[in-house]
């Protein structure tokens, strides 16, 4: 691959990564990418070409990412290496909690439920949606032990989503610092009112988190006399977790 070749293919990555956010016009992109708006126009029309975007009429014409995208994300978050070794350990913790159980990855200032069960017997462990890594256990976690995450995520203004929601970014700091320290964090009411949460982080082989697994329900099921026991679960299942990575890895 040439030198040019590359420079469009990583440019390519970027804009698509920009518009995820917000659809733009080809000189919103050409600065977000710090190129000229040429060169943006350029590679946006080709990608609206191949029917990864959309572009709208007009004479400010905005750029937009096709459901394409959407599927192709779909699609690699099915076969992750994590994801399938997490999904067997997800619907057990369900079954033996009786709560709901998830596996979460960071997604910029969000966390995404990588694996979520939660229903009856017939329900499978499945993708589900983005949720503020803030104001849940699953994302505490991960902003714990991921310090240049964590500095972004609290450079940006944070959302209340209840009353109890921390959104001072020292405040939050100083949680993420006790997670950190004792391993697991909670979340009381945070993100949605009388829901409880409590996460522990999933490790790689080079000790870093890529993951938490965590369990929540109504807080009359998850009461503070419950959580020591939970924890002692989580982190058993979380180690079943990064075992069969590992085991994965090796075949």
């Amino acid at each position: 691959m040439s030198a040019t070749e590359a420079f469009f293919v990583t440019r390519t990555m970027q804009a698509m990564e920009v518009l995820a956010f917000q659809p733009c016009s080809a000189p919103q992109v050409a600065g977000s990418l710090r190129v000229h708006p040429r060169t943006a126009r350029r590679l946006l029309n080709k990608l609206v070409a191949e029917g990864w975007l959309t572009r709208s009429e007009g004479r400010r014409r905005i750029y937009a990412p096709t459901r394409r995208l959407i599927a192709l994300g779909a699609q690699l978050a099915d076969r992750d290496p994590l994801a399938l070794a997490a999904r067997p350990t997800v619907t057990r913790l369900h079954d033996e909690t009786v709560l709901t159980a998830h596996l979460a990855i960071p997604s910029y200032s969000s966390t995404l439920c990588l694996v979520h069960r939660a229903g009856g017997p017939d329900a499978r462990p499945q993708l589900r949606e983005l949720v503020p890594a803030h104001a849940t256990a699953a994302g505490k976690v991960l902003l714990a032990f991921r310090d240049p995450w964590r500095l972004d995520v609290l450079s940006r203004p944070l959302d209340p989503l209840t009353p109890r929601t921390l959104v001072d970014a020292k405040e939050l700091a100083d949680e993420t610092a006790r997670a950190a320290e004792r391993g697991y964090a909670l979340d009381d009411g945070e993100f949605v009112p009388e829901l409880r949460g409590v996460a522990v982080p999933v490790r790689d082989a080079a000790g870093t988190v890529p993951a938490s697994l965590a369990v929540a329900g109504p807080a009359a099921e998850l009461p503070p006399d419950r959580i020591d026991g939970l924890v002692a679960l989580l982190r058993a299942r979380a180690a079943e977790i990064e075992r069969a990575v590992r085991e994965d890895a090796r075949a």
